[in-house]
């Protein structure tokens, strides 16, 4: 009888130990040191409205992509893609994207540099956030960082961004400076919810293709839907689409430093090193990691930022 017994059934535990390698971390150190920069570059721009310097920077960099990546950009590595990804999520990422970038831009017109990088990385405790809002785990520590991210920036957009005048005086000025200041805190933080949903969708769509036909995908379609913009609320819509210095598509391509020059440093190092490594380490790293260490931004911007004698 003891013969036809079964024996007890084994349950295995099988644990594995992914480690990030070290150019994992190398990534991620040059990504931030190189999106760092990005605001003493845009300030370093001067003519062009802050949309128009956003829509250099897509196109100088979705050009350096495609450079970059022709070999990539076969049929084969096309039909990675399904039809939902090419008629929905690729757009909407390159939406959020464009809005988080012009956002960012038009808010360093109105508030300072530090509350700019403050409130448009605030992707971290947005995620977080919506984890908690659908009852998805959220650990300890992300909660915690979370929290005091969360009353930073609290501090931070409570603050103005001008020196307090005397309320006798009745200066409207400086009511329309804190204004503005308050406008572009706003514009910074929603910069970070469009933030967190292009972090979110990279993370599902990067594995599938070759880094620089993502990439380029998400800057062409940015360009696309910031030049149309552009283009339906421009006083100007045909100036648009020249070589003017200051007002055309492809003012950037003037050789003065504050136009090529300038253009191929955001396309290379602080897209091709910022935005490209932070997408690359997704390999490594959850959207909630990367977002985290973006928070760091506003400390290596300030530094930057007072060594270029830029506010």
């Amino acid at each position: 009888e003891e013969s036809h017994r079964r024996p007890p059934p084994v349950h295995l535990d099988v644990v594995v130990d992914r480690r990030v390698p070290v150019v994992g971390y190398l990534l991620l150190v040059s990504a931030l040191l190189a999106l760092s920069s990005s605001g003493v570059a845009f300030d370093w721009q001067s003519g062009p409205t802050p949309e128009m310097k956003t829509l250099w920077r897509f196109v100088s960099t979705a050009a350096t992509f495609a450079c970059l990546g022709w070999k990539s950009m076969t049929w084969e590595e096309w039909n990675k893609f399904s039809a939902m990804d090419l008629a929905v999520w690729i757009p909407l990422a390159g939406l959020n994207y464009g809005f988080m970038c012009t956002a960012f831009v038009v808010a360093l017109e109105m508030t300072s540099m530090v509350n700019t990088f403050i409130l448009s990385n605030l992707a971290s405790l947005i995620i977080i956030g919506s984890k908690f809002a659908t009852g998805s785990p959220v650990l300890l520590l992300e909660g915690l960082g979370a929290a005091i991210g969360f009353l930073g920036a609290l501090i931070c957009a409570a603050a103005p961004s001008t020196e307090p005048s005397d309320p006798s005086a009745g200066d409207p000025s400086a009511d329309h400076d804190n204004h503005l200041a308050t406008t572009g805190n706003f514009l910074a933080f929603l910069a970070s919810i469009a933030t967190a949903i292009y972090l979110t969708i990279a993370k599902t769509l990067r594995p599938k293709v070759d880094l620089f036909l993502f990439l380029f995908l998400l800057f062409f379609d940015s360009t696309l839907f910031l030049l149309l913009y552009m283009i339906l609320f421009s006083h100007q819509p045909v100036r648009i689409l020249s070589a003017h210095p200051t007002l055309g598509l492809f003012g950037w391509l003037h050789p003065a430093l504050d136009r090529l020059p300038l253009e191929l440093y955001s396309a290379l190092v602080c897209n091709g090193v910022g935005t490209a490594g932070f997408i690359a380490i997704m390999k490594y790293f959850d959207p909630v990691v990367v977002s985290m260490v973006m928070l760091m931004e506003p400390v290596f911007a300030s530094v930057m930022g007072a060594a270029a004698g830029v506010s």
